[in-house]
């Protein structure tokens, strides 16, 4: 029995009737996310990850971090969540766990990024309806997105690690068992495709 298991069973009843899920339904053909923002959509390039939905598919977002943030304590004290839901709602295409993050160094967010996705695809995946759910989409994504910061410089100093960035590899495919187990490919990348 995995630790998360052990402590569910201890977590008290909860209605949730007061909840509000704040969610979007979202069908541009690009466009970017944002989490903590009055809206989930903001315009291409001003987000932390970019939607690039060029067949228009009905992308359903749900703030998820904000779902838990709401549970009362008790209930969400051993829960790490991923920022976002998505997923299509018009051709049951694809399923999304997002977390985002900004930052000059990935490196420094990719360990807790990735337990974050771990944790959320498990506590997901435990409550059967929800897996039934999951499972009916053929394609399963757990995405860190770091869109990385532009680096401000005195007289353009930095301009030459800003090219360096423009030939690093984008999207990163993550070999992480505890995620592909699940049926979900683990990818790192600051541009979302959806098809």
């Amino acid at each position: 029995m995995n630790t998360l298991t052990q402590q569910k069973k201890h977590i008290p009843p909860f209605n949730g009737s007061e909840i509000v899920v704040k969610n979007e339904q979202i069908s541009d053909p690009l466009f970017d996310i944002q989490d903590k923002k009055p809206t989930i959509k903001q315009p291409a390039g001003a987000g932390s990850a970019t939607y690039n939905n060029p067949n228009g598919r009905q992308l359903l977002f749900i703030d998820y971090e904000d779902f838990i943030d709401q549970l009362p304590d008790e209930n969400k004290k051993y829960i790490k969540k991923c920022d976002f839901i998505a997923y299509t709602t018009d051709t049951h295409s694809i399923f999304i766990l997002n977390e985002l993050s900004q930052s000059g160094s990935p490196s420094s967010k990719f360990s807790k990024a990735r337990e974050q996705l771990r944790e959320s695809l498990f506590y997901l995946s435990d409550t059967p309806a929800i897996k039934s759910f999951i499972d009916t989409y053929p394609k399963k994504l757990c995405v860190f997105s770091n869109k990385k910061e532009v680096i401000e410089s005195p007289d353009g100093m930095a301009a030459a690690f800003e090219v360096i960035k423009e030939y690093l590899p984008d999207p990163i495919i993550h070999d992480y068992q505890p995620i592909t187990k699940k049926g979900f490919i683990f990818v790192e990348t600051a541009i979302v495709s959806v098809e």
